[in-house]
């Protein structure tokens, strides 16, 4: 057979047989070398999907040609082997290949994909030597690698610097910036796509749902909501998850549960949601009602399901169900993951067990990572040990040295035993791994705005207003017996300076603002970034009293509703 007619065979192929067979014929034939059919040849495994035998034909072609390097580009990145398609786009460097257009974008997706800004700004330099810097197509993955990558300035100046701009780049730059905790920018995004005629799609709409619950604006929220449903969005059921849940970070949890009911072909990502959601709120009973009702209904639940109910017994402090479910894992065919195992440490922790769940860590089939003996050391904080306390700090020191969240938690613990030396060499610490402290703040809706405050914040034009607020309500406080917990104030300094420093946290604050604004009896929301102080939490209970409202606060780890003195966590956070 000769050359001639292989080629045409191949242009004939119609499957994969008819591509073995001309294959193996090239061995018969002589033609083994010849790389114009060993290109053809890959191509062709690649189309049909066999790219493992794709790569090892190309590895034979003494001189692939550059469609052909595209393409397996491409797949090893559409597929997720992104260090692979990064691995081949290095090899055609090495080898003297000039990349293009087509070979630039998933290069970047494969950056984007393993969260590598360094070769991905190395690929950008590429692109722009290449001449490829004013593609439509690479731009836009520009954007995403930029904004997948944490560096949403960078993607911002690439997008702004476009001069056509697809509904690609559009959807990659309102999504960096809400998956980048940029929330407000992601709402101003999405007005500036709609005043220029920029039709938003799915993700825009997840994006700007996600960013309202996450400032607990919940006017615009609704706002949101309405517009979801006018543009005929509401009958996806991930859109549908989307609202729900900004509804339950917004505090109004009866409200999303509705919406669970109304939604249509839920799924366990809606399941999941809705459990989450209750847990969150510290509704432990109500989530294993709901986990139960999944399974009734036939959806098999997955390990993310089991983290929100493990989650919410944890919140709700049902240490024996909680157990039970871990176990329950195993009937479901689940090999617990780590996420599961820190809801476990975390339930055992709150629980005061915690010798079992240092050896439920020791004992886990993977490596613990920072953030699970970090939930220990919190539970550390809470019961006063300071002895493991400072057993497990050294471990998640060598594991995570420059995260200021732990040196803070163990600098409280020392704090809370007046143990002032050793406060301050933690605090020096910091300073020499450059572990910066993160700064607490708090966020209130009011007239569809979201106002922000920090601790002792003074910047607000009605700060005379809420400082005079929090003043008024410090008599009728303590005659309800609120006693400042000066254990809280990090410093070695005197008791009545102390006080003061409590009685003007960002939640406060914002407490205050939210008094002088809204009519007697509204309910006051607040969203703050850390985890609420316990003397904080005994001075809003009392406040909810005096002024007869509702205030829920949700903090970095769950809500409170504050009524009648009285949170709805118990006090158990």
């Amino acid at each position: 057979m000769s050359k001639l007619i292989l080629t045409s065979c191949l242009q004939k192929c119609s499957g994969l047989n008819t591509v073995k067979k001309s294959h193996a014929k090239l061995f018969v034939c002589g033609l083994q070398n010849d790389n114009n059919i060993l290109n053809q040849i890959a191509i062709f495994y690649v189309q049909f999907n066999k790219l493992d035998t794709a790569r090892l034909v190309f590895e034979y072609i003494s001189n692939p040609c550059s469609y052909l390097w595209n393409i397996l580009i491409r797949e090893y990145a559409t597929q997720g082997k992104f260090r692979q398609s990064l691995a081949l786009y290095a090899k055609m460097m090495q080898n003297g290949f000039k990349p293009d257009k087509f070979a630039f974008p998933f290069a970047l997706k494969s950056c984007a994909g393993l969260a590598n800004l360094q070769i991905g700004k190395l690929v950008h330099q590429h692109l722009v030597c290449c001449g490829c810097d004013s593609d439509v197509f690479v731009n836009a993955a520009l954007v995403n690698m930029y904004a997948k990558c944490g560096n949403v300035e960078d993607a911002r100046v690439v997008f702004d610097n476009m001069s056509v701009r697809d509904l690609v780049s559009w959807t990659s730059m309102i999504s960096g910036y809400a998956q980048n905790g940029y929330n407000s920018e992601t709402l101003s995004f999405f007005n500036l796509m709609r005043d220029l005629g920029v039709k938003p799609n799915r993700v825009s709409v997840l994006s700007v749902l996600l960013a309202c619950g996450n400032l607990g604006a919940s006017r615009k929220g609704e706002w949101f909501h309405s517009y979801v449903i006018h543009t005929g969005f509401e009958s996806d059921v991930l859109v549908a998850t989307a609202v729900m849940d900004m509804y339950a970070k917004c505090g109004s949890l009866d409200l999303a549960h509705k919406l669970f009911d109304q939604t249509e072909g839920k799924d366990v990502v809606c399941w999941s949601a809705m459990i989450a959601s209750y847990g969150f709120h510290g509704q432990g009973r109500r989530a294993i009602d709901l986990f139960d009702n999944m399974v009734k209904a036939g959806v098999r639940p997955n390990y993310i399901t089991f983290t929100c109910i493990l989650s919410a017994c944890s919140h709700s402090g049902l240490l024996e169900e909680g157990k039970t479910y871990f176990e329950a894992m195993k009937g479901f065919g689940i090999v617990p993951k780590l996420n599961n195992y820190s809801c476990m440490v975390d339930l055992l922790g709150r629980a005061g067990q915690l010798s079992e769940a240092e050896k439920l860590i020791e004992n886990m089939p993977m490596e613990p990572d920072a953030s699970l003996w970090g939930s220990l050391l919190g539970a550390c904080r809470i019961y006063g040990n300071l002895d493991l306390a400072e057993k497990i700090a050294d471990r998640i020191f060598q594991l995570d040295p420059f995260n200021s969240g732990y040196h803070i938690l163990l600098s409280n613990i020392y704090a809370a035993k007046s143990r002032w030396k050793e406060v301050e060499k933690v605090r020096l610490m910091m300073g020499r791994r450059g572990a910066t402290k993160e700064q607490g703040f708090s966020l209130i809706e009011f007239n569809n705005v979201v106002y922000k405050f920090g601790v002792g914040d003074r910047s607000h034009s009605e700060s005379e207003k809420i400082y005079s607020a929090l003043q008024e309500l410090s008599a009728p406080m303590k005659q309800l017996g609120y006693i400042p917990m000066t254990d809280f104030v990090l410093h070695d300094i005197e008791e009545e300076a102390k006080e003061e420093a409590l009685s003007y946290h960002s939640e406060r604050l914002a407490i205050a603002f939210g008094l002088i604004k809204t009519a007697p009896g509204t309910t006051i929301r607040i969203t703050k970034n850390l985890r609420i102080c316990g003397d904080c939490h005994n001075a809003i209970k009392l406040i909810s009293k005096i002024e007869n409202r509702l205030i829920v606060v949700r903090d970095m780890h769950r809500f409170h509703h504050f009524k009648d003195g009285v949170c709805s966590c118990g006090d158990y956070w």
